[in-house]
């Protein structure tokens, strides 16, 4: 057991020297990694996360230290039932000092000493960027991240922005003290929670549940908390049991129920959280239903059901009587299936619920002609969906100008042959074949239509009293 742990940890050691050694060749320019990929960046989440207080020497820990964060991030609900929505990179970016500015002990801000300027005290463990409190420059902090992910990312607007602070003391935030919800900013021997608590903040725009007071706060209400004790004017109604009390007590009764509990947005009371105890509260532990369900709703806000699609154009014209071919590639949570329904013209198709869909053409006649394809995530995660996020229609119009052939002015003779008149629409031309038992047909003779029509005679008809006729395109 020694001998292998040992080797294990030499193994290990060597990887971090050898990563550190290609990465302080190359730190001198920032260095776009991938950690997790699941599809095209322009229809997923794009976690990326930044290094702060990680010297060159120290940037291949950095990338296994974003490797674990990932890992963190993806493995807790709902990130996890959605993780196939996320695409993680990491761009290490080397300091010239290690941890961050920390005011408080004498360390005075000074622009420079970390590449993203951050700064903190023990005793608030609130660690911002510029623009902050130390330093209004934009460009200094966040401005940096931005212009990153225009470099690396620049075709998306999808992007969830991290950043990893290569610094012992606790801390976090969601950006700088005058530029919040921009990025989830986390200490790194603590970014197992606090890097969740904070993507409450950037991606789904949770407020913070605590009771200790913050003068000056706006008293402005999030998707998880409220002043409100009316059932009809609470945003998390649709989760709150009946006969539930209002506000909800303390106490093991309700301890895993969605209720209204006092206690949220820096009062103690007056605001209310839907949750007894939730990851907008209390470190450690998970999301609450209710701010999960403002989650999947802002992963849907970033990302589309559908991923792909054939035909790729949405607008075709048909002039071919062979079969449609209609397909979807879709996004796919990690234990539920999307559900599909296609529909023609508006009218669903009845047992056409998978994601491929074949139809002829003359089903669905000619003219202007449309196939849509609906697609919604049912997941449990979610009661409310007032924007209709979790849903998706792709419509295809057809023109279809189908060959329409008629046959008339039927008739026999005086010699023995059968004479009629073909009129439509064929350009690529009309085969006139006959049959005896409408199973077995014969070509009798191709030709084009002349000014919309085509006159055809049957010599010898009179052999056979009991011909069937029908005209086809050729093939």
């Amino acid at each position: 057991m020694k001998k292998s742990f040992w080797l294990i940890f030499l193994r290990l050691a060597v990887l971090v020297c050898f990563l550190n050694e290609i990465l302080a060749v190359r730190a001198a320019t920032p260095l776009f990694s991938t950690i997790v990929t699941n599809g095209p960046p322009t229809n997923r989440v794009n976690l990326v996360i930044f290094s702060e207080g990680y010297t060159s020497s120290q940037l291949g820990q950095f990338l296994i230290d974003a490797t674990n964060a990932a890992n963190f991030f993806l493995s807790a609900q709902p990130y996890a039932e959605y993780s196939n929505y996320f695409n993680v990179f990491a761009i290490a970016t080397n300091s010239a000092h290690s941890g961050s500015t920390h005011p408080a002990e004498g360390n005075v801000y000074s622009n420079g000493y970390t590449y993203f300027n951050s700064s903190y005290d023990i005793y608030d463990h609130l660690i911002t960027i510029p623009p902050n409190q130390f330093d209004t420059t934009n460009s200094h902090g966040q401005g940096k991240i931005n212009s990153l992910l225009q470099s690396f990312l620049p075709s998306t607007n999808n992007d969830f922005s991290a950043m990893l602070v290569n610094d012992p003391i606790p801390g976090g935030s969601d950006g700088g003290s005058s530029d919040y919800g921009k990025t989830a900013i986390s200490s790194v021997g603590d970014v197992s929670y606090i890097l969740l608590h904070e993507s409450g903040h950037v991606l789904g725009g949770l407020g913070d549940e605590y009771t200790t007071a913050y003068p000056g706060f706006p008293d402005v209400e999030e998707p998880n908390t409220t002043t409100n004790t009316n059932i009809s004017q609470i945003q998390w109604s649709a989760w709150i049991p009946q006969d539930t009390p209002i506000p909800t007590p303390v106490n093991t009764t309700y301890q895993n129920t969605v209720g209204v509990f006092q206690g949220a947005h820096y009062h103690t009371n007056g605001w209310y959280r839907p949750f007894e105890n939730c990851c907008m509260q209390s470190f450690g532990v998970g999301f609450c239903p209710v701010c999960q369900e403002t989650l999947v709703l802002a992963i849907y806000g970033k990302t589309r059901p559908i991923d792909s699609r054939s035909p790729t154009t949405n607008s075709l014209t048909v002039a071919s009587a062979q079969m449609l071919n209609f397909s979807l590639n879709l996004l796919k949570p990690a234990t539920h299936a999307p559900n599909i329904q296609w529909r023609t013209n508006g009218v669903a198709v009845t047992g056409a619920t998978n994601a491929a869909f074949n139809i002829l053409p003359a089903q669905l006649g000619n003219g202007t002609q449309k196939v849509e394809a609906d697609v919604w995530d049912g997941t449990t995660f979610v009661r409310t969906d007032l924007l209709n996020l979790l849903k998706q229609t792709n419509t295809w119009t057809l023109n279809v100008t189908l060959p329409a052939m008629l046959i008339d002015s039927l008739k026999w003779q005086t010699n023995g042959n059968f004479a009629f008149r073909v009129i439509g629409n064929s350009p690529d031309g009309v085969s006139v074949q006959a049959s005896t038992d409408l199973l077995q047909w014969i070509a009798l003779q191709t030709n084009s239509l002349t000014n919309g029509q085509f006159f055809f005679t049957n010599t010898g008809a009179i052999l056979f009293p009991q011909h069937f006729y029908r005209t086809i395109t050729p093939p």
